[in-house]
């Protein structure tokens, strides 16, 4: 899927960011740890019960 830039779009809010994105939740912190480990994760580093 290309990514398009509108000038006539309107900002999205948690919720509906949330239902795109499949439900997941980005858990992830700029220095690459994790803020919390669930399954709601969308990194798999930071689902609990799989270790890389």
């Amino acid at each position: 899927m290309k990514s398009k830039n509108l000038t006539l779009g309107k900002k999205l809010n948690k919720k509906q960011l949330r239902v795109i994105t499949g439900g997941k939740e980005m858990c992830l912190l700029p220095d690459l740890t994790c803020k919390k480990y669930s399954f709601t994760c969308a990194e798999i580093q930071c689902q609990p019960g799989i270790e890389l």
